[in-house]
């Protein structure tokens, strides 16, 4: 799995770096769990419950994971450890739904660390 943003497909790396740069000026900084994902690795998330989707946008670099360096700190990687409920996450996806993205959070099943392009963008 990647965590480098010249993963991310050149029609949504601009947006992505505008998207941290407004996290940050929130006083929110944030990690960079997920850029681009191999059909394999893709494959392995779906195995262990960390994606639900069968054709992910990451797997073409349209989407990436972030999550709140604070929550990162107490709970790791595993976002099915991270709490749904933290306020957080909605102002995240506020933020990412002001500037055109797609927000898991608004999913039926959460993903709150979510970010990708609307499928009529792609």
């Amino acid at each position: 799995m990647s965590r480098a943003l010249d993963d991310l497909h050149p029609s949504i790396r601009s947006m992505v770096f505008e998207l941290l740069a407004r996290f940050v000026e929130a006083g929110i900084p944030c990690m960079i769990v997920d850029t681009l994902r191999t059909p394999e690795e893709h494959q392995a998330n779906l195995a262990n419950g960390t994606s639900w989707t069968k054709r992910s946008k990451h797997l073409d670099g349209l989407a990436i994971d972030i999550c709140p360096y604070e929550t990162y700190n107490l709970h790791g990687p595993d976002k099915l450890k991270w709490d749904a409920n933290d306020p957080v996450w909605l102002q995240l996806g506020e933020i990412g739904e002001g500037l055109g993205f797609t927000w898991g959070g608004r999913w039926k099943q959460k993903d709150m660390g979510h970010f990708e392009l609307p499928s009529e963008v792609t």
